[in-house]
């Protein structure tokens, strides 16, 4: 069988048409994803090889033969890798939950379809055919974007084979009758002692714009999302119990068992209606752990749910106004999103029924619940223009419920000046009234107030030179509810730039980079809050390995007073061998220790290890440590693991537990007010699931769930929460 797979490979790579105009031909035909170009149509693809180098190298011959084949059905784009490897046994490639495996060796495509040169859709699967789907635009690359596409890869005696059928309903594209052209880039990443990056052209780091360089293909008469319809019923389950840690017994448990339906609905090629009806907004896995000490600000975690992920890119613009993980418990919701030409749009309106809220300070935030319903609408427009990829737009947000409202409305502008020059500004204006019981507990405005923000931010990312400018202002009345925004009541500066260098062939380093930059920050009146220069230094060397070592110096102010901080660091990443990453940093110094208004020795550890034990089983451990201390000993010393271990017995199934650990010990001698804070705590939240994923819509989770505390007066460990849950949901497609 391999050598009829070898002998088919070859007539491939002999027969394909090699088109000069780079036209993907259309040949109508069932493709069986499997792992092997084995269907005679193979012979008609495009054939595009990956004849450079891109990185770490600069346009250098690629070091192992690729070729790509490309299909259009006319309802699909499928695509066929050849990649040569001249060890197969080195070969990385681990059975991985969706999006997870970027460090193994992995094949795919980028594609612009509005060949806009702003935004691409990108489908990467690795030599078993586990599958990472992302959206790329200027200002980010997301993976939380999941499309039902199909893939398989096969591992050989000369490298591997992969394919890829993609739906043209997965994709949003002009609404036009004929032939369209793309943007393309063709990938192929090669970890080794490097990570090579292997793409069908060569890319200039003279050239910031990533998309305005992808090679031109045309073709796609047909391509057309058509009336694409989805629709998705969810069951969810969850039976749970708690207890106050001096409680002997449970209280009873709460059973709750609901429908949901989710509606996914192309109307046509350019505009995309969601709707989901008592959706599960549930969290399915627990989040990262972050440690919370000696922090005055909330912290953010990102968004993991359906819904709200679906497109996210049409909402983003310079500033933070959208974060959806505000909105808890909806009712139902409701999101189109669109392109017609040069212009994008996108609205979504969520019924909650409560109200979370962050409440910025100039020197801390906290954090609130209304027990009332709250209406969150958000809408953006933005329109492209110019040469290299330059836009303008605006946006509107509006959560309002009971006695309680907030509207911002704001415009924004990105405007390329040349391929390596962005200039970027906003403006946004809110206004906002809280219930009296609120600005009264919290020190908040009574009645309406009202405040801007402002921002221009100015970058220069040239092959060696980088530079950067910025300055913002945001009044105390600011508040962004529908975003994230912790501190208010600032006026903000930095200046900065760095230089790099690129490796040749023969030094055994690859890149190599010097930056430095210097920032201060003021109250709206004035009074310098916080004044900074750093330093840093970083090195890409062999086994993937990076160093960044970096110091700085800060003044801060708190308690009425300005304190001297500074701070020294390193950090370390490497990726010694196939299936294992593993990195540390430190950072030590001077910080203040905020809850005894005094300066104090400060010390930051923390690692991880990144392992697979063949090709099934993985180990993720994250460790975090906090010390502050005077000369009198230690204020606190805090200590948090984070460990998840998955076994993934197939492509569809895992099982995995997540077990998270945080130990803070004080010493509350040294506290100005030792009433507030335990000695000793601790808290020990575990997690078990089971799942079963047909494609990202259609699927099973049943798991398990508990957290439990000690503190000072509580002699043993007791667990406080107990919970089991299921959820099921099917995709149905027409």
């Amino acid at each position: 069988m391999k050598h009829c797979i070898w002998l088919i490979l070859c007539c491939l790579s002999a027969t394909a048409q090699v088109i000069d105009t780079k036209q993907v031909p259309l040949i109508e035909g069932d493709f069986k994803i499997d792992g092997v170009l084995d269907e005679p149509e193979w012979q008609q693809a495009l054939m595009i090889p990956l004849e450079w180098e891109t990185s770490p190298a600069e346009n250098a011959p690629a070091m192992v033969k690729t070729e790509a084949y490309l299909i259009d059905t006319g309802s699909t784009l499928v695509v066929g890798f050849h990649a040569e490897d001249p060890d197969p046994d080195s070969i990385r490639a681990f059975l991985r939950d969706r999006d997870a495996s970027y460090s193994d060796d992995f094949v795919g495509v980028i594609l612009d379809t509005y060949n806009d040169e702003r935004r691409a859709l990108e489908f990467f699967t690795n030599p078993l055919g586990v599958q990472m789907d992302l959206i790329l635009t200027s200002n980010s690359e997301d993976d939380s974007w999941d499309a039902i596409w199909d893939s398989a890869g096969k591992i050989t005696e000369f490298g591997y084979v992969v394919e890829m059928e993609i739906p043209y309903n997965e994709l949003q594209m002009p609404d036009s009758d004929g032939e369209k052209t793309w943007g393309l880039y063709v990938q192929r990443t090669h970890p080794r002692d490097d990570r090579r990056q292997y793409r069908n052209v060569k890319i200039s780091r003279d050239n910031d714009c990533f998309l305005c360089q992808t090679e031109k293909v045309t073709g796609f008469p047909n391509a057309d999302r058509g009336m694409d319809l989805e629709i998705t019923p969810t069951l969810t389950a969850l039976a749970s119990r708690s207890r106050d840690p001096e409680d002997a017994d449970y209280g009873p448990s709460d059973t709750d068992v609901e429908a949901g339906l989710d509606v996914n609905w192309g109307i046509n090629s350019n505009l995309t209606l969601n709707a989901t009806i008592n959706p599960d907004f549930s969290q399915v896995e627990a989040d990262s752990a972050q440690l919370n000490v000696n922090q005055n600000f909330a912290l953010f975690f990102p968004e993991r749910r359906s819904f709200f992920l679906e497109n996210s890119d049409y909402f983003d613009s310079n500033m933070n106004l959208v974060y959806t993980r505000n909105i808890a418990d909806p009712d139902y919701g409701l999101r189109a999103v669109g392109k017609y030409d040069a212009n994008a749009y996108g609205v979504y309106f969520a019924k909650d029924t409560l109200t979370n809220l962050v409440l910025p300070g100039t020197l801390g935030s906290d954090f609130t619940t209304l027990e009332t319903e709250s209406n969150n609408l958000v809408g953006r427009y933005r329109r492209d223009f110019g040469q290299y990829a330059s836009t303008f737009g605006g946006t509107i947000t509006s959560r309002e419920g009971g006695d309680y409202r907030n509207t911002v409305v704001s415009a924004d502008m990105n405007y390329r000046l040349t391929p390596k020059d962005l200039f970027r500004v906003q403006f946004a204006n809110s206004e906002t009234e809280y219930p009296d019981e609120l600005s009264e507990e919290f020190d908040q405005p009574l009645g309406s107030f009202s405040g801007q923000y402002y921002l221009a931010r100015y970058n220069h990312n040239g092959r060696n030179w980088r530079f950067n400018a910025y300055h913002e202002s945001k009044d105390g009345g600011f508040r962004a509810d529908s975003g994230f925004i912790s501190q208010v009541g600032t006026k903000k500066s930095i200046i900065g730039g760095g230089y790099v260098w690129i490796g040749e062939e023969d030094n055994w380093w690859n890149r190599m980079d010097i930056y430095s930059d210097w920032d201060i920050t003021h109250d709206q009146d004035g009074t310098v809050l916080e004044k900074e220069f750093e330093g840093s230094f970083g090195i890409n060397g062999p086994l993937q390995s990076f160093y960044r070592v970096g110091l700085g110096v800060r003044d801060r102010f708190w308690d009425d007073r300005l304190f001297r901080e500074n701070y020294r660091f390193f950090d370390f990443d490497i990726k010694p061998l196939s299936g294992l990453s593993l990195g540390f940093y430190v950072d030590f110094g001077h910080n203040v220790d905020f809850r005894n208004d005094r300066l104090a020795d400060s010390r930051r550890l923390g690692g991880y290890v990144r392992a697979n034990i063949g090709k099934h089983f993985s180990v993720n451990v994250d460790h975090n440590y906090r010390n502050l201390s005077i000369t009198d000993g230690n204020i606190f010393t805090a200590n948090q693991t984070d460990i998840r271990l998955s076994y993934q017995f197939n492509i569809r199934q895992r099982l995995r537990l997540a077990i998270i650990n945080t130990d803070v010990n004080r010493d509350l001698s040294l506290y100005n007010n030792p009433e507030d804070f335990n000695k000793n705590s601790e808290n020990l939240a575990t997690q078990l699931i089971y799942s079963y994923k047909v494609n990202p819509r259609t699927l099973l989770f049943v798991g398990y769930s508990d957290a439990g505390t000690q503190f000072d007066d509580i002699e043993s460990f007791v667990k406080t929460d107990q919970s089991v849950f299921m959820k099921f949901s099917y995709a149905w497609k027409r």
